[in-house]
């Protein structure tokens, strides 16, 4: 049998939580920069179209057989538990500790799981080991494939899924007025900092809906008492604010608000961007 080549970063069953007909067909609307000028392109993409890297975390010089077990084995397994969990959340239902355990495995794996991430750990690892007489002469196979082991280490880091398994799950649906929600190849938010009350991690779910994991009720509460235009503002800001390349959202009515934050380093919440995770520094 064949190893897959496409690697979905952002799992399927997640993008397609953004489709809508467009003509015969159900698709997501994605937003990216092309060419010299950066301009900002819009097209419709079945979502098993997008969202994926070939031999994204396909593990160099090991047998054909084992080459993609971190896509087949682990990752398709965290994603086809966390779609489970995460609708068990939308329906308000109890969770069992292992359909708890999936959700925040499945959350913690969209902090690390993107092209830039593992770029990110792969070229800390040859920086830091490379100067090493002990690794000296290595080619650039052995530090994908150390970086590919780091990454396995932080989706199962039992210190942060210790942590994340003390907050509880809430879902906000946004009321009618407010705009969609949009997601990116980077569309994880987390608190600055995880070991405070305060702490909480967040995911836009759909276009109308966000999953919050918080141990404070009072930060969804607080969340949630924003009006609906507030509150999808400021999950889009951060949203494309950290994108890293790709936006993607129901329609193409947001385009120009699309185009005046992806990849644009002077706005104002970019500043706020920690430079090691990627991710915008939340302060409630």
């Amino acid at each position: 049998m064949t190893s897959p080549r496409k690697h979905h970063y952002l799992p399927e069953w997640y993008l397609s939580r953004w489709k809508r007909a467009w003509g015969s067909e159900e698709v997501i609307w994605e937003f990216g920069r092309v060419g010299p000028e950066r301009l900002l392109h819009s097209r419709y993409r079945h979502p098993a179209a997008t969202g994926y890297a070939i031999d994204l975390y396909t593990i160099p010089d090991a047998p054909p057989s084992q080459a993609a077990r971190i896509e087949t084995e682990f990752l398709q397994v965290i994603d086809d538990r966390g779609a489970k969990a995460v609708s068990m959340a939308e329906r308000n239902e109890i969770a069992s500790v292992q359909d708890k355990g999936a959700l925040v495995q499945f959350l913690l794996s969209m902090l690390h799981r993107s092209p830039d991430r593992i770029a990110y750990l792969e070229g800390r690892l040859a920086d830091d080991l490379s100067s090493n007489p002990l690794f000296e002469g290595q080619q650039s196979s052995y530090f994908r494939a150390a970086a590919l082991d780091v990454f396995t280490d932080l989706v199962q880091s039992q210190v942060m899924i210790d942590r994340m398994m003390q907050l509880s799950a809430f879902v906000i649906t946004l009321h009618q007025s407010a705009h969609d929600l949009l997601t990116s190849d980077n569309p994880l938010m987390i608190s600055n900092g995880m070991a405070h009350r305060d702490a909480f991690v967040m995911l836009p779910i759909d276009p109308r809906k966000i999953l919050i994991l918080a141990e404070n009720v009072d930060i969804p509460k607080h969340m949630a008492g924003h009006d609906g235009k507030t509150l999808a503002k400021a999950i889009n800001d951060a949203v494309v604010v950290q994108a890293k390349k790709l936006v993607f959202g129901a329609d193409r009515r947001q385009l120009r608000f699309i185009d005046n934050r992806l990849s644009r380093p002077n706005h104002h919440l970019a500043r706020a961007i920690d430079p090691i995770m990627g991710l915008v520094k939340w302060k409630i």
